[in-house]
């Protein structure tokens, strides 16, 4: 054999190749019969599972999670046994074994776990327990939303089961909830059809006016204010610087004047006793006018504006009346002359003159100057 040189690396590699070999042989022994693959340990005579594995020794797997008629071979499986079916394998494909259909009806199942019940004659639903009664072959003759009832159709006839508020052998009456009144501590009832309502007095609520309310519940007073309960009202105790019933206004200052005291009082020596002098200043405030003298001064510029242009619209009309009377009066004038002067040289010719003159002109067609006709 050839002998190694003391330069080779495997004479070098030999001490870690050594102590690895002995921390296995002192740590890496694991118990008798634990799994190579899915067991390690961590020190002598231990056997731990890797994940998906359970068991003294790491030889059995752990199937899914809800597995209920399944089994594994490799982690997390589930392999459903004969007559299941389904992820968890819950589902079972021979459902007719437990008998789920009466008696004289026959089961079909339906292979993915379902079944079909074939009833009897007189029978109906899925397990075909519902005998067919007066219910079903004549239909509910319940009115006013009432239950029809027939024994699950072992009865002879059918009844009704009312709501609230009707009576009847099928519920068609309405009865008066008022009677006896169902409302307490004076409560006023009103039947509302197939109920009541109650109107309760101040201090009592709920359906039968049975509560007693508390008026500070809903915290009436405001601004800080406190309430008080009283038998029938409630009362606030406000600030001072606010009032009402509920402590919503405040409170009006009051203009009487106002006196300063001085910080120090000089007493006057009296023979028999002292005299306290008190010097008062009265101080006045000046009211408030309601219109301010700019906003008058203001209304008596727009005033006179306005005052002004009426005056200049006047006078433009009346300016245009008096041209058009001028001008009419000298045309009638121009015209009596001129008719004078006709009938007078009818009369020297003894000619039979008929004259025909207006007798007014209106202004917005001629002009209103006229010196002859």
């Amino acid at each position: 054999m050839e002998r190694l040189r003391m330069d080779s690396p495997m004479v070098w590699a030999l001490p870690f190749i050594f102590s690895q070999f002995m921390v296995s042989a002192t740590h890496g022994v694991c118990s008798p019969g634990c799994h190579p693959e899915n067991g390690f340990c961590e020190s002598p005579g231990e056997c731990r599972c890797h994940p998906g594995w359970r068991g003294r020794s790491c030889d059995q797997c752990v199937p899914f999670p809800g597995c209920l008629h399944g089994r594994c071979s490799e982690p997390w499986q589930c392999v459903c046994e004969d007559g299941w079916i389904g992820s968890h394998c819950n589902i079972d494909i021979h459902p007719c074994a437990a008998y789920p259909c009466s008696s004289n009806s026959t089961c079909i199942e339906t292979g993915d776990g379902g079944y079909i019940c074939l009833c009897a004659p007189g029978f109906t639903g899925k397990n075909c327990l519902v005998k067919i009664g007066p219910c079903i072959t004549n239909g509910s003759p319940c009115q006013n939303g009432g239950t029809c009832m027939d024994n699950n159709g072992f009865s002879g006839h059918a009844s009704c089961r009312c709501l609230e508020g009707f009576a009847g052998d099928y519920c068609e009456l309405d009865k008066d909830d008022c009677s006896p009144n169902p409302c307490a501590n004076g409560g006023t009832c009103a039947d509302t059809g197939p109920s009541f309502h109650c109107h309760c007095p101040a201090g009592f609520g709920g359906r039968s006016c049975s509560e007693r309310l508390s008026w500070c519940n809903s915290n009436p007073c405001t601004n800080g204010g406190t309430c008080y309960e009283k038998p029938d009202r409630f009362q606030c105790s406000c600030p001072p610087q606010y009032s009402g019933a509920t402590c919503a206004f405040p409170t009006k200052r009051n203009n009487k004047p106002s006196y300063n005291l001085p910080p120090h009082h000089k007493g006057l020596q009296h023979p028999a006793h002292e005299v306290l002098k008190i010097i008062m200043k009265e101080t006045i405030h000046k009211s408030e006018l309601l219109i301010s003298r700019s906003e008058i001064i203001c209304f008596i510029i727009l005033g006179f504006i306005v005052c002004l242009i009426i005056l200049i619209s006047i006078g433009i009309v009346f300016i245009s009346k008096c041209k058009t009377w001028f001008a009419n009066a000298k045309y009638r004038h121009l015209i009596h002359k001129e008719k004078d002067f006709c009938v007078k040289a009818s009369r020297e010719t003894g000619n039979e003159l008929k004259i025909i003159f207006p007798e007014k002109v209106k202004m917005a067609n001629y002009s209103r100057s006229y010196t002859t006709i």
